[in-house]
């Protein structure tokens, strides 16, 4: 069975679809091909013991580069003789349904982790344009398709009440990740010294730490207000984000703005950063104060949860149920800076209640977020032979 993995570009294979890949490649008698914008991390991939096949992806919307990307996947599929598809992520999921049916692909499927600025951006006619552009896309694809994946209850019920995926061939689950990989032990102490040192933290520093995209909707604007308000009366405390810029997206964060949000004693920006681990490893607390249309369970969440940090995030419906509210974290109004530097105080502030929640996030991530079992429960209602583990 020739199987195809769609995705945007390589980094996001390694650092979301890992998992999904062992599972595919444990199918017997499959082969299995990562299809994505391939660069620097080409051999990561490879490691896994699949063959990869660039295939470069416009970013935003482009109605050229878009055809000739969709053009690009029907070669593809067609010269690899591809029986089954699962594509990732918004261009991908549209473009590669439209391609496997095309390519005359056997079973195709998408895996939506969340609908982004174009369901969620600005009410203006463009907004609006937008977004009426990509639900058509997403109905055609949906129709096209004969499983779709969803990790948000919230975008699943929305798309069948739309009528875009009948609820017969919607599925369900949390997002995952690998807890082995994200685990308070996996950083040594010399890199944790190394990662202060760059970071300029000293020891008796409080460290929180965000980790997302550079748009305004992850809530960067409330997130640098808040270590402006606490910068005179905690001073040990400082504040990591590490966002790579984004100068296409009309939501991007200026450049001139986080620089700006630097000056502030406390406030540090660490632009991308290949491995978050040893940062969450000198962090304290992690908050994500999100308006975005996540995906049902934030990895800027999951991530430092199984590291058993506490973490802070909204009372969004796409990303409060990873906090149980005073047991792994607290919950904060969208667009609160207040509510924000409030709970990160009260969090900071006690080390008993930092411990306990930091504890029992990493006991909720093994729960519910392992990626293990939700996976592949996941692809077998795909219609995948993957064996189910407890």
């Amino acid at each position: 069975m020739n199987i195809a993995f769609v995705g945007p570009d390589d980094l996001s294979i390694v650092l979301f679809c890992r998992g999904i890949i062992r599972s595919l490649k444990s199918i017997p008698d499959s082969k299995v091909f990562v299809i994505c914008d391939i660069g620097r991390y080409k051999a990561e991939i490879d490691a896994l013991g699949v063959t990869t096949v660039s295939v470069p992806m416009y970013r935003w919307m482009n109605p050229w580069e878009d055809a000739r990307y969709c053009a690009r996947l029907v070669g593809v599929m067609r010269q690899k003789e591809i029986e089954v598809v699962i594509n990732f992520t918004t261009k991908a999921n549209i473009y590669g349904a439209i391609a496997g049916r095309i390519a005359r692909v056997k079973k195709v499927n998408m895996h939506i982790v969340g609908l982004g600025s174009g369901f969620a951006g600005r009410r203006d006619f463009s907004g609006r344009m937008v977004r009426w552009i990509f639900v058509r896309l997403y109905r055609l694809a949906c129709q096209l398709s004969d499983k779709v994946w969803f990790t948000n209850q919230r975008d699943r019920e929305y798309f069948v009440s739309e009528d875009m995926v009948s609820a017969s061939n919607a599925v369900l689950s949390r997002n995952y990740l690998d807890t082995s990989e994200y685990a308070p032990d996996v950083v040594c102490e010399q890199d944790k010294l190394e990662a202060r040192t760059v970071c300029g933290v000293k020891a008796h520093d409080k460290v929180v730490i965000m980790v997302a995209r550079m748009i305004w909707q992850k809530g960067i604007r409330e997130y640098a207000e808040a270590a402006e308000m606490l910068v005179r009366s905690q001073p040990e405390l400082k504040f990591l984000l590490v966002a790579p810029l984004e100068t296409a997206s009309r939501d991007a964060v200026p450049e001139s703005y986080i620089r700006e949000k630097e000056k502030t004693a406390n406030f540090k920006w660490l632009g991308f950063q290949e491995d978050v681990k040893r940062l969450y490893a000198i962090s304290d607390l992690a908050v994500l104060p999100t308006y975005y249309r996540e995906g049902g369970y934030p990895r800027g969440l999951l991530e430092p949860m199984a590291m058993g940090k506490p973490v802070i995030t909204t009372t969004s419906e796409d990303c409060r149920n990873t906090v149980e509210e005073g047991r792994n974290g607290l919950l904060v109004p969208p667009q609160d800076s207040k509510a924000l530097a409030l709970a990160i105080q009260r969090i900071v502030s006690s080390d008993e209640l930092r411990k306990s929640m930091g504890e029992y996030s990493r006991v909720k991530a093994v729960r519910d977020f392992d990626e293990r079992s939700i996976v592949n429960n996941a692809l077998q209602e795909l219609g995948l032979p993957v064996a189910i583990q407890d």
